[in-house]
């Protein structure tokens, strides 16, 4: 855990992550007086569909009115701090990683829902903050929230890798403890050791991101369309209506908790939906792969004053697409759409954590901000997808695009709003990626 407003478990860019918040404070948070045995009760879901519960429930302010009363403090404390202040602040070790003298091997996994902002951070910042260190390592593999530790790990929901990717993990994990604890045998593990999914192979790099990226950006274009190029027209948007009251799921199926696969799950269904707004390229005629960070730089504009954006990356396979053995065809995977990495920005940050801003209606703004890592080749004849959307629900909180305390708002605060993207000479929205050499 490197932020808790940030990027990790509760907040991202702002946006509360309502699903797992609920579901783990729910029972975690309990006060225990005295040592015991036991955990607390789960939670009883009177309906067998999250998205349902919370929208019966409303308004956040509902949750502790009816479930949680006072008796979960770190709940109260976190809705009573809506911005980036000395609570959260206090609570981030980041700028504490300093004189650093012990080898250091961060280990993450690229789909961990609760903490992948984390090891990428902890990473960064030490070697940010200790630039005489010589021992500070960093492995990524297509893994949830600590599932190198556990089970097999040969595909995360319905992708596949075909191989069981933690044992070569455990290998690496084997070498660094018998160098530095033991004395024994050579140490030849790279930097960064990186699972590129796409590929499904194991990389090694000096740095990461590795040095031999070149910046590139993904321009959105008229028609759906998404290229490297610029836009050369002029008064170019994609217009459409964000209603809270229906907000874009952030997956098709149905399930009470929030499920680790979401982060590879078929977005189908949200392409199909009037709210999300889908830019694609043509396909590809050789691989091509991202390693580093994203950056959406959105030029936008809304009849509101306040609105979420989400963008997701995704990678859209061959509708010629050879089903994995592993699956047995239960998931046909022709053109399928899998979720590579998405974010979300509560757009009243846009500028500030600490100090935020309503938007003017109307009014053309840039809304940027940093998705967190990849490490993903597409392949040639597939084609790169970029969405667009306002809510992302129950993962995140409703946003009801008015410029009120969301933690203590009303029903009757939440409402409609048109929405613009803009993708033109002036108004260029595009998505930044780190394109690895060859």
């Amino acid at each position: 855990v490197a932020d808790w407003f940030i990027g990790d478990d509760f907040h991202h860019n702002g946006a509360f992550f309502l699903l797992d918040a609920f579901n783990f404070y729910y029972g975690f948070g309990r006060p225990r007086p005295e040592p015991t045995r036991s955990s607390a009760a789960r939670f009883r879901w009177p309906v067998e569909d999250s998205y349902e519960f919370f929208m019966h429930l409303g308004p956040v302010k509902n949750i502790e009115e009816l479930y949680f009363g006072d008796t979960i403090k770190f709940w109260n404390d976190a809705t009573a701090h809506p911005n980036y202040d000395d609570f959260w602040k206090a609570r981030t070790p980041l700028p504490h990683l300093k004189n650093i003298e012990p080898a250091v091997l961060v280990v993450g996994g690229w789909f961990d829902a609760e903490d992948l902002y984390g090891p990428l951070y902890t990473y960064k910042a030490i070697e940010k903050q200790n630039p005489s260190a010589t021992s500070n390592r960093i492995v990524m593999g297509p893994w949830s929230h600590g599932q190198w530790n556990f089970g097999k790990t040969e595909n995360m929901g319905n992708v596949y890798w075909s191989f069981n990717t933690s044992e070569y993990y455990r290998e690496v994990e084997l070498n660094f403890f018998n160098y530095y604890l033991k004395g024994k045998g050579d140490m030849d593990l790279p930097e960064a050791t990186i699972f590129i999914t796409g590929t499904n192979k194991w990389s090694r790099f000096d740095t990461w991101p590795p040095q031999n990226v070149v910046e590139k950006d993904l321009y959105f274009q008229p028609s759906g369309k998404l290229s490297f190029e610029p836009p050369v027209s002029n008064d170019n948007y994609n217009e459409y209506v964000s209603d809270p009251m229906k907000p874009v799921p952030y997956t098709e199926d149905v399930h009470l908790r929030r499920t680790t696969q979401y982060m590879t799950d078929d977005q189908r269904f949200a392409a199909r939906r009037p709210d999300v707004m889908v830019y694609q390229t043509d396909a590809l005629t050789e691989d091509i792969t991202f390693t580093g960070p994203l950056y959406a730089n959105l030029f936008v504009s809304t009849t509101g004053t306040d609105a979420d954006y989400v963008v997701k990356l995704i990678d859209v396979f061959t509708d010629k697409m050879v089903d994995y053995p592993e699956n047995d065809k239960k998931v046909p995977m022709g053109g399928y759409q899998m979720l590579v990495r998405g974010e979300v920005m509560r757009g009243r940050f846009r500028n500030s954590f600490e100090k935020p801003e309503p938007f003017k209606p109307n009014k053309v703004t840039k809304v940027s901000f940093e998705l967190q890592d990849v490490a993903h080749t597409f392949k040639k004849g597939h084609r790169i997808m970029i969405q667009v959307q306002n809510s992302w629900f129950p993962l995140v909180d409703r946003n009801p695009q008015k410029f009120v305390d969301i933690y203590h708002c009303n029903e009757d605060d939440f409402q409609k709003a048109t929405h613009r993207i803009y993708h033109d000479k002036k108004y260029p929205s595009h998505v930044k990626v780190m394109v690895l050499g060859k």
